[in-house]
């Protein structure tokens, strides 16, 4: 969290964390396992930033064994509540379970001997019936277990048994100006614009020392340092509505009216169509947006998406909403008085049907969101709805029977709504599509997020406007089943959430144009299928997998994919089979027809069975690359000069069979070879014996922090270990030594190379996993390990006991605070003393059966 966000909130933050932590007295019951904490003040004075705050702190941390958070906003569910609260310590969806009394049983078992935190945001409407259920898991978790609650309401909070009450007003005086300056002013210094701060302070003045507020007004401040735009907000006509002493809704519409563009707002007001505290993701709403037509392109080249992205930043840019608090990153929320204030623009356009007490639904309205246990208001309505765009059914709460009985009346309602453009069933698993969507020939976006589909109907390819399609979580079992033969005349379809198998089964996928993403290829013989598909689909964004590549024909017809004009593709894999006889010359002339967009930061090729690279990759055609994986490339013998890569940062070689050197080929003809490469692997390269090629004018590795070596025997010589070395793994086979460590380490540093006994620049080992003993006395200079905090010793099967060489070796770990071992089949008995290592706060023991007593002179 910003440390702007809680300024002037350190006393009530404090007193909040000495509540929460403080014994329960002798008096209190027994019974009595959890005690109330409350914050209350009205809206948007910062009562969840606080919470959020006490929340994040350390102490909580360390004091409390389970910690959870639910938004309970204006209804008081206790069903929902409930199967918030299970899904925030599973981390796990629960939607499949309904009965209540089954989610209370598995929550009290969560909370059972635990001292818990849990956090219920903005009560407002609390009934004591409701809390006395609610509460019955809690009285299971351990004595002192405590729930902090955040409400506008006092007589919320004195209701709930608050054991104590911290009350939130608004920012006063230095505090408050220091906050707003921030808002209003961003990276800019005040000073430099004196007619803009006194301006400022006057329209602080208006906020009643609100942060959100200041957060809103200050946005819209901050779009233009300018004295005119500044003066035109601190006079606004708005600030002259009719409103309580405390109330900061002119406040909020002003800034509402200050957003820069009629697009800006439409797409503001369209979160009046989800309930408070809904969290969406960035992407989703986009797509929805621009399923409604809101996102125009700009300038030439600009994508609706791009438009809707540009929309999204800068209302969050104005505090508009904010990231959502369940714990989940990449998902947002409206701050309940800004959904308010969309609520208050949306006039009859909006409406949502969420329980019984709902209002009718108008005829003039063209977005719903409406509880599935209330489709028959909307089924009732629906003949008079002749302009309804958006249709959004959550049924998360209904249980089996419910849903199963739901699917009549959805199909029979559908029927009625000819003109939708997006639909979505929010939290209710159909196993069918009703086939009356068929018709809807305006429908831009469907969201179905769950359910077992076996097949898409083929009446989905008559849905020619579609584009954007979300059906997760179909059936694993199913994914062999190709999508329908007309998939590709959608030619409009940008987005497919399906399952990336079913994707590919799509026969000339090439016709959609338009799609932004594909995340496999699957290259078949049949026709409709081959690599020039890809020739045309030039908007394609992220990864794409192209598989099968043994099946790929000539040169020619893998030129024909023209990856090389996929400008906006990151990340590139590649992956050829094993079938049938292999044909090395075919493979490299595949591999180089294949020549990817200079603007590529990911390449994996797995399974390429030619002998030597591609030119591409011998150039510094691909200088954007910054992470590169070689798998299974069995026949591959000289690497290519990786080292000139400028960005690269990951480096994966892993069973390449053949490889038997590497050499100063590899690293390039730069004086600085792998600029930026902070992680290396090296795996199951059985043939590897030598690693040289270093010139003493020569920089290796500058930012190396990770070298991983695994399973390569046949490896002697001296690793290379730059001095910036965090983590060293390696993995050798009990019987294979390095006959080089048995001599005086060698250490390369710099420009120069450095005998570990004469030098003091050599790397800081903080990691070391190792499984072989006798490498940590005979390998690596003490120097090297004196920063050295955790040693693993694993699959070490030829250690019994230590040597009094070994022990005199881990006495001198001086920094050492883990030491763990694990399955060493035959250690017999522990280091005799460990008490000189006085750092050593954790000893880990598995997997070692044989060990069955503590070390002779203790730890």
């Amino acid at each position: 969290m910003n440390e702007s966000e809680v300024l002037g909130r350190e006393h009530e933050i404090n007193s909040l964390v000495r509540f929460l932590l403080m014994p329960d007295g002798s008096s209190r019951s027994d019974i009595e396992r959890f005690s109330v904490v409350s914050i209350v003040g009205i809206g948007g004075v910062g009562k969840t930033t606080v919470a959020q705050c006490v929340y994040n702190d350390s102490r909580i941390d360390d004091h409390f064994d389970v910690k959870l958070w639910v938004c309970v906003s204006e209804k008081f569910d206790v069903r929902r509540l409930t199967t918030k609260m299970l899904e925030s310590v599973c981390r796990d969806s629960r939607h499949h379970l309904t009965n209540l009394d089954t989610l209370q049983e598995i929550l009290k078992d969560k909370l059972k001997d635990k001292q818990f935190l849990i956090v219920l945001d903005d009560v407002w409407n609390e009934v004591r019936s409701g809390w006395e259920t609610l509460r019955k898991p809690f009285h299971f978790g351990k004595k002192g277990s405590r729930v902090l609650v955040t409400s506008r309401i006092p007589m919320v909070a004195k209701n709930m048994g608050t054991r104590a009450t911290v009350i939130l007003k608004g920012l006063k005086g230095a505090d408050y100006w220091k906050f707003f300056e921030r808002c209003a002013f961003g990276d800019a210094n005040p000073d430099d614009h004196l007619k803009l701060k006194l301006i400022g302070e006057r329209i602080a003045n208006k906020l009643v020392g609100s942060p959100l507020a200041a957060k809103t007004v200050g946005g819209a401040l901050k779009s233009k340092l300018e004295e005119e735009h500044w003066r035109s907000i601190m006079e606004s006509k708005l600030w002259q509505m009719q409103q309580k002493e405390d109330d900061i809704f002119p406040a909020l519409r002003l800034s509402y009216e200050h957003l820069p563009t009629s697009g800006l707002k439409q797409c503001f007001v369209y979160f009046s169509l989800f309930p408070k505290n809904y969290c969406f993701e960035k992407d989703r709403l986009v797509r929805m947006w621009m399923a409604q037509g809101f996102l125009q392109p700009g300038e030439q080249g600009r994508r609706p998406e791009d438009v809707g992205e540009d929309y999204f930043d800068e209302l969050l840019h104005r505090s508009f909403f904010q990231d959502s608090l369940n714990g989940q990153s990449g998902q947002y929320v409206v701050h309940d008085l800004l959904h308010q204030l969309a609520e208050s623009l949306s006039a009859h356009e909006y409406c949502r049907v969420e329980d019984d007490e709902s209002e009718e639904i108008p005829d003039r309205v063209r977005h719903v969101y409406v509880s599935a246990s209330n489709l028959a208001k909307l089924y009732e309505t629906a003949p008079k709805l002749k302009i309804l765009r958006s249709l959004v059914v959550n049924g998360s709460l209904l249980d089996t029977v419910a849903k199963s009985k739901l699917m009549d009346f959805i199909k029979v309602t559908l029927k009625r709504l000819k003109r939708l453009r997006v639909i979505v069933f929010d939290g209710l698993a159909l196993d069918v599509l009703p086939e009356s969507i068929g018709h809807m020939r305006h429908l831009r976006y469907l969201e179905v997020p769950g359910g077992q589909f076996i097949d898409l109907p083929k009446w989905i390819c008559r849905l020619y406007q579609l584009q954007g399609l979300s059906l997760q979580f179909c059936s694993p079992l199913h994914l062999g089943r190709p999508l329908p033969r007309g998939m590709h005349r959608l030619v409009n379809m940008r987005y497919l959430n399906i399952n990336p198998e079913k994707v590919s089964t799509i026969i000339e996928i090439g016709k959609l144009r338009s799609l932004q993403e594909l995340r496999e290829f699957h290259v078949r013989k049949t026709k409709g299928y081959e690599l020039g598909q890809l020739r045309d689909m030039r908007q394609l964004r992220g990864q794409l997998s192209i598989m099968n590549l043994d099946m790929a024909g000539s040169a020619s017809d893998c030129r024909a994919a023209e990856l090389d004009n996929k400008e906006h593709l990151s990340a590139l894999h590649l992956y050829w089979g094993q079938l049938g006889r292999i044909d090395n010359d075919k493979h490299e002339e595949v591999l180089e027809a294949l020549r990817p967009h200079c603007n590529l930061t990911e390449l994996r090729i797995i399974g390429y069975m030619g002998t030597k690279s591609p030119s591409w990759l011998e150039t510094s055609w691909l200088s954007n690359l910054e992470h590169i994986e070689l798998e299974g490339c069995q026949s591959w013998e000289v690497l290519p000069p990786l080292g000139q890569l400028p960005f690269l940062k990951i480096l994966h070689l892993k069973s390449l069979k053949l490889v038997k050197h590497i050499c100063s080929g590899f690293y390039g003809g730069h004086r600085i070879a792998f600029p930026l490469l902070e992680e290396l692997l090296f795996s199951d390269m059985g043939e590897w014996r030598q690693w040289s090629g270093v010139k003493a004018s020569s920089q290796l590795f500058p930012c190396l922090r990770r070298l991983q070596i695994d399973r390569c025997h046949k490896l002697r010589g001296s690793l290379v270990l730059p001095t910036v070395l965090e983590r060293l793994h390696v993995v050798l086979s009990d019987d294979v030594t390095w006959e080089s460590y048995k001599k005086p380490h060698v250490v390369l540093s710099d420009d120069v190379i450095w005998e570990s006994s004469e030098t003091n620049d050599v790397p800081a080992i903080l990691k070391l996993s190792i499984d072989n003993i006798s490498l940590l006395t005979d390998c690596l200079p003490a120097e090297c390990l004196a920063s050295l905090y955790r040693l693993d010793v694993v699959y070490c099967s030829s250690l019994e006991s230590f040597t009094d060489e070994q022990e005199k070796w881990l006495h001198r770990l001086s920094s050492l605070e883990e030491l763990r071992f694990s399955d060493c089949d035959n250690l017999t008995r522990l280091p005799t003393d460990l008490s000189s290592l006085a750092l050593l706060k954790t000893l880990h023991i598995e997997g070692c059966p044989k060990i069955d007593s503590q070390p002779e002179k203790g730890i």
